[in-house]
């Protein structure tokens, strides 16, 4: 009985510093719910780009970090095939570190920042822009049952 009321004070004492820790993932400093941003699909905004120009956007995407190609696209295949415009420019926060930079690079990230229409990227590869990036942590695979 006292091992196991130890055993399950030993769990909740542990319990935030494995919430902060997952928190922490990615870059989102200020943590909270993103508010003042639009749900939107990178399908939306390439299609109609006028339409969601300097406004504040949530989108999801496969995030690929390189020197002159930081890009968040449709799907990774668009990364490997180098579909360019299947995928949006994306300006990185100047306070993001190096660890929260290795942490998104090559997954599926949600992303919250402005999107900006006229700018296309690097040698106006993209189909747009996103800056002022408040929001860039990892989008978690869930498990998908497999079809019956």
């Amino acid at each position: 009985m006292r091992r196991s009321i130890v055993l399950a004070l030993a769990l909740l004492a542990a319990g935030p510093i494995v919430q902060g820790r997952a928190q922490m993932a990615g870059y989102y400093p200020k943590g909270g719910p993103d508010i003042d941003a639009e749900d939107v699909s990178l399908i939306q905004l390439i299609a109609n780009p006028q339409a969601y120009d300097n406004k504040r956007v949530r989108i999801t995407g496969f995030l690929h970090l390189e020197f002159e190609g930081n890009v968040i696209y449709l799907h990774n295949e668009d990364f490997r095939y180098g579909l360019t415009k299947n995928g949006l420019w994306i300006d990185l926060p100047k306070d993001m570190t190096k660890e929260q930079i290795k942490v998104v690079n090559d997954q599926y990230v949600i992303c919250t920042a402005r999107f900006i229409a006229r700018m296309h990227g690097h040698m106006g590869l993209n189909s747009g822009e996103v800056t002022d990036v408040s929001r860039l942590q990892v989008w978690p695979p869930y498990p998908r049952s497999a079809p019956k």
